[in-house]
C-alpha cells in the first residue's frame, strides 16, 4: 500500500460529462480511494478544467458530501437549487452537503485546478445523478 503518492501516480479517470470527443476529456486523477490506499470513507483527487471546453453539469451524489478546493485559475458554479451562480478562484473552497446540486465549468482563458474530497471510498458509492 502506498501512503506517499506523486500526481503522476493516481488512476486517470475521465469526467464523461466533461469529455469533447473520445479522446478530450478534463483531466482527473483519483489519488486516495477504496482501490488505491485502501481508504473506507474517502475518495480524493485532482482535476484540470480545460479553458473554454469543461462544463460539469448540474448533478447531485446521493450518498456522499464533496469538497473542492482551487488550486489555480478560476470558474463558474454554484451550490443549491435555484443559487445564483458564482466565480471561484484560486483559493476558493466549494462544499457541496449530500445530495445538493451543485456543478462547475469554465469559460475562461486558462485552465481551471482543483482537488477534490468525496466521503466515500469510491465515485460508484458516492453516487453521480445529473439534473436537468
Amino acid at each position: 500500500m502506498k501512503n506517499i503518492l506523486k500526481l503522476e501516480d493516481g488512476r486517470i479517470d475521465p469526467i464523461k460529462d466533461l469529455m469533447e470527443d473520445e479522446k478530450t476529456f478534463a483531466l482527473r486523477r483519483i489519488l486516495v480511494d477504496k482501490d488505491i490506499g485502501g481508504a473506507e470513507s474517502v475518495t480524493f483527487g485532482w482535476c484540470e478544467f480545460a479553458p473554454k471546453t469543461s462544463f460539469h453539469k448540474k448533478h447531485i451524489h446521493p450518498n456522499a458530501e464533496e469538497v473542492f478546493y482551487v488550486l489555480s485559475g478560476k470558474g463558474i458554479g454554484g451550490v443549491g437549487e435555484g443559487t445564483e451562480e458564482r466565480e471561484v478562484v484560486k483559493g476558493d473552497t466549494v462544499w457541496a452537503p449530500k445530495g445538493v446540486v451543485h456543478w462547475l465549468y469554465n469559460p475562461f482563458d486558462e485552465p481551471c485546478e482543483i482537488i477534490f474530497l468525496y466521503t466515500m471510498p469510491s465515485l460508484e458509492t458516492a453516487g453521480y445523478e445529473i439534473v436537468e
